[in-house]
C-alpha cells in the first residue's frame, strides 16, 4: 500500500494579520508547515507533495530541510480545487491512496490518521468530521430558523481517497470549470458516496490571529505588597470590598481598604507600574472615600492594556480583632470578581500577632499580598 500526502498552501494568509504567511509561524521551534508536515513522515507516506504560491516556494524549500521526508513543491493555483489538482500531478504513478490536509492544520495526531487510513482502505475513502456542538440557524432574506443540529458534521481534514478515483474527478471538475471547498465535496460529485470517520477537536485549522495566540510564549511575574492603615472609632471597617462589623474602621483617604491597596501593590509591582501613592495620590480630592474596589478595577485595566493577565493573588491579613474566618469566602468572591478571575485563584488568610505590637494592640489592620502575572 503506498500513500502520498498533497498539502494545499496557496493562500494569502491575509485573514491571519501577521503580514506574512502563517505557515512561517513558530510553533515549538519549527515552521507551522514544518509542524503539519512531520505528522506525515511515517514509513506508510512515501511523498509529501506542497503545492504553495511562487512567492512562498524559496522559504519553504529553505524550511523543509529538516523535515525528514521525500518533499515535492509545485506551484499552488487560484483557489484550493486547483491547489490540489496541481498536485495531483506530482503523486507516484503506483500510489494507491492520497492524503489531502490542509497544511494550517499542525497538530493532526496519528490516531486520527490511523483511523482515516483504515477507512479509506476499507471503502475507498476516509474524511475526518466532528459533530458539530453548537446550535445552528439558517438565515434567509433576513429571517432565520433552527436547524436541527444532530444531522450535521464540521468536516476537517485529513481527507484520503483512492488515487485513481481521486484523478478521475479532479479531472472531470476541470472539464467543468469547477471549484469546490473541500476535496470531499468535489468527490462526492463525480465518484460517490463519503465515509467519515470522527475527528478531534485538537485538530484545529489555524486562520485568524486568535487562533495563533495560543502558541505566544508567555512570560512569568511575581510581585508583593504591603499595607497598614490605622484603627479609629467612626470609620467603617472595609476589608476586599466587604463592610466587616467592628466598633473600629480603617483610616485612609480613600475607604481605607488595607487588603485591596496590598494586593493593589502586588500587581502593580509585578508590572513595573509604581505604587497606589503614585497612581491615587492621598492629595487628590477624587480620591476621597472612594472604593478601593474601583480603584482596584482601574489598576486591572492599566494591566490589561499592557497584555497582563492574572494568575492568582493571596494575601494575609494581620488583625487582632474582629475574628474573619466567616468573611474570608464573601471576600474572596467579592475580589475574584472585581479582577475578572475564578475564585479559586484568590486565596485570603488572616491571622493575629499575638497581641504584639500595633495589629497586637489593636490600633492597626496590616495586610501582605503576593500576585502571578503573565503577559504574551
Amino acid at each position: 500500500m503506498k500513500i502520498n500526502a498533497i498539502f494545499p498552501c496557496g493562500g494569502a494568509s491575509t485573514r491571519a494579520g501577521l503580514g506574512y504567511s502563517k505557515l512561517k509561524f513558530n510553533i515549538g521551534g519549527m515552521p507551522l508547515l514544518c509542524k503539519t508536515l512531520t505528522a506525515f513522515c511515517r514509513q506508510d507516506v512515501s511523498r509529501l507533495i506542497i503545492a504553495c504560491a511562487d512567492e512562498d516556494r524559496e522559504w519553504i524549500a529553505q524550511a523543509i530541510d529538516n523535515v525528514d521526508a521525500d518533499i515535492t513543491i509545485c506551484k499552488g493555483g487560484d483557489n484550493r480545487t486547483a491547489s490540489v489538482r496541481n498536485a495531483l500531478s506530482c503523486v507516484e504513478d503506483d500510489c494507491d491512496l492520497v492524503i489531502v490536509h490542509d497544511g494550517a492544520r499542525p497538530f493532526v495526531k496519528k490516531a486520527l490518521i490511523d483511523r482515516t487510513v483504515a477507512c479509506a482502505i476499507k471503502w475507498g475513502n476516509g474524511v475526518a468530521a466532528l459533530p458539530v456542538s453548537d446550535s445552528l440557524r439558517i438565515v434567509e432574506n433576513g429571517l432565520s430558523e433552527a436547524v436541527d443540529r444532530s444531522k450535521y458534521w464540521a468536516v476537517q481534514t485529513p481527507q484520503i481517497f483512492d488515487a485513481k478515483k481521486l484523478k478521475e474527478a479532479y479531472a472531470q471538475a476541470e472539464l467543468e470549470g469547477k471549484s469546490f471547498s473541500d476535496d470531499a465535496s468535489l468527490y462526492e460529485q463525480y465518484i460517490g458516496k463519503i465515509y467519515l470517520v470522527e475527528g478531534d477537536s485538537d485538530n484545529t485549522k489555524i486562520t485568524y490571529a486568535s487562533d495563533l495566540s495560543r502558541f505566544v510564549p508567555e512570560t512569568f511575574f511575581a510581585g508583593c505588597g504591603w499595607d497598614t492603615h490605622q484603627l479609629v472609632e467612626g470609620r467603617p471597617l472595609i476589608l476586599g470590598g466587604v463592610n466587616v462589623p467592628h466598633d473600629k474602621g480603617l483610616l485612609g483617604h480613600s475607604d481605607a481598604d488595607v487588603l485591596t491597596h496590598a494586593i493593589m501593590d502586588a500587581l502593580l509591582s509585578a508590572s513595573h507600574n509604581g505604587d497606589i501613592g503614585r497612581l491615587f495620590p492621598d492629595t487628590d480630592p477624587a480620591f476621597k472615600n472612594i472604593s478601593s474596589i474601583i480603584l482596584l478595577k482601574n489598576v486591572l485595566g492599566l494591566l490589561k492594556s499592557q497584555g497582563y493577565r492574572v494568575g492568582n493573588v493571596s494575601a494575609t491579613i494581620m488583625a487582632q480583632k474582629p475574628r474573619l474566618a466567616e468573611f474570608i469566602p464573601i471576600i474572596e468572591e467579592t475580589l475574584a470578581e472585581a479582577m475578572d478571575i475564578d475564585v479559586t485563584r484568590v486565596s485570603i488568610t488572616a491571622t493575629t500577632t499575638e497581641k504584639l505590637g500595633l495589629v497586637g494592640r489593636e490600633e492597626a489592620i496590616s495586610c501582605n499580598a503576593y500576585c502571578a502575572l503573565y503577559q504574551k
